[in-house]
């Protein structure tokens, strides 16, 4: 029986809009009810349409919250629009849909004896807007030292970028505008996975927070992996069986995280053709960092360090952890430079001969991780003064990987999560 009227408060592109409901008076329950309620979404108060929902976790993805406030304001040309709080809660709450789902997904694959009906689901390769180069005024000096008896390399090349120069002159690349951009290339049936986490600040003092973070790549295409913990790992090791499976041959960066080396070890231990490469950054990042503590001073660490690089550029462990030996009566800290010892003692199974590698234009870095982190949560989430709850932070992450993988459309317009396998 028809018993009045309420309105429905209703936030929308064009604003906020109040629909007049009927309300009606149910004798078998003796309560009052609005027909149609079932078909409604949750909300307290007040139901914010899908298109605005979307506004409200896009925006975020480079702005701060109080701004996205402000600019739904404007762009709604409404004084009464969603506040930061509940834009933080849309996020929250759509990155928990997503994380959701690829754990439903993993759980399901996981179970899965034969995935060779699957594919992975990658976003297609593209060419580099801009390739790592040289100047193109340094192309004539280039020239003119190759034509030269001795080739020496010309200021403004590095000698390691020389090797590389000459290797490929070897191999009778005559076209010196093809040696500007001799960096690694993925090659056929090859799978180059990097993977590293991030830390951001938490909303206690001094807490952080641990967003991981993976891409992994192959000829046809890539794709980003974000989440915390296991979660990440599952995933890249259905891709590296949805890639190519056991025989591929699989190029694991990192930076040397015990994480890493046990994912590596035990999940892997079916792959025939797989290394890891402990990346050369981070090394000489750790290398330096401890030697500062080991030394007296700038003069011995500078002299400490020379020798050092020098053996592991070539992927001379043992004469490294020799040296590092016989420098003991010389160090200000014997804790620390067993510490060094140790870490170099424990990662010798991925330390690889970089100088090699460099020349013959194999991978010797991860900056696809490096990349991945930068994409997926630093740009966004470790500005000065910034702190943030885990369920925030991971569903920006949730939502900024949907961007990258290209399934942004996909789950707005269609409702679904972008999958890892598709059939073949």
């Amino acid at each position: 029986m028809c018993d009045g009227h309420e309105d429905l408060k209703v936030a929308c592109r064009l604003g906020i809009v109040y629909l007049p409901r009927q309300v009606c008076y149910n004798d078998a329950l003796g309560a009052h009810e609005m027909p149609g309620n079932a078909i409604l979404p949750a909300h307290k108060g007040m139901l914010i349409t899908r298109n605005l929902q979307e506004w409200a976790c896009m925006f975020p993805l480079d702005l701060p919250f109080a701004t996205v406030e402000r600019l739904l304001k404007w762009q709604t040309q409404s004084d009464e629009m969603i506040c930061a709080t509940e834009v933080r809660q849309l996020v929250r709450e759509h990155g928990e849909v997503i994380r959701q789902a690829e754990a439903t997904e993993v759980k399901e694959l996981l179970k899965c004896e034969d995935l060779s009906g699957l594919k992975a689901q990658l976003v297609p390769s593209r060419d580099a807007r801009r390739p790592a180069a040289w100047p193109e005024e340094l192309t004539e000096a280039v020239e003119s030292a190759l034509e030269a008896e001795n080739p020496q390399p010309p200021e403004g090349v590095k000698a390691c970028d020389w090797e590389r120069i000459m290797a490929a002159r070897r191999e009778e690349v005559t076209n010196v505008a093809q040696l500007r951009r001799l960096g690694p290339e993925i090659k056929p049936g090859q799978i180059v996975a990097a993977t590293d986490d991030v830390e951001v600040r938490g909303p206690e003092r001094r807490s952080k927070l641990y967003i991981r973070t993976a891409r992994i790549a192959t000829q046809e295409g890539y794709r980003y992996l974000s989440g915390r913990g296991t979660d990440v790992l599952n995933q890249l090791y259905l891709l590296l069986l949805l890639c190519g499976g056991p025989e591929s041959w699989v190029t694991v960066l990192g930076d040397g995280a015990r994480w890493i080396r046990n994912f590596f070890a035990e999940r892997l231990t079916a792959f025939v053709n797989k290394e890891l490469v402990l990346d050369w950054y981070h090394l000489t990042k750790k290398c330096y960092d401890m030697t500062s503590m080991i030394c007296y001073g700038r003069r011995a660490k500078a002299a400490l360090m020379g020798p050092l690089v020098s053996h592991l550029w070539r992927g001379q462990v043992d004469d490294a952890i020799s040296f590092l030996e016989a420098y003991r009566p010389k160090c200000r800290n014997e804790e620390r430079l067993n510490e060094l010892i140790n870490y170099l003692t424990a990662r010798k199974p991925y330390l690889v001969n970089y100088k090699d590698r460099r020349a013959r234009r194999i991978y010797i870095g991860s900056g696809h991780a490096e990349k991945a982190c930068d994409l997926i949560v630093s740009r966004r989430q470790k500005h000065k003064g910034m702190h943030w709850s885990q369920e925030t932070a991971d569903g920006l992450a949730a939502l900024k990987t949907l961007v990258l993988n290209d399934g942004w459309d996909l789950y707005w317009q269609k409702r679904k999560v972008l999958p890892l396998a598709v059939p073949i």
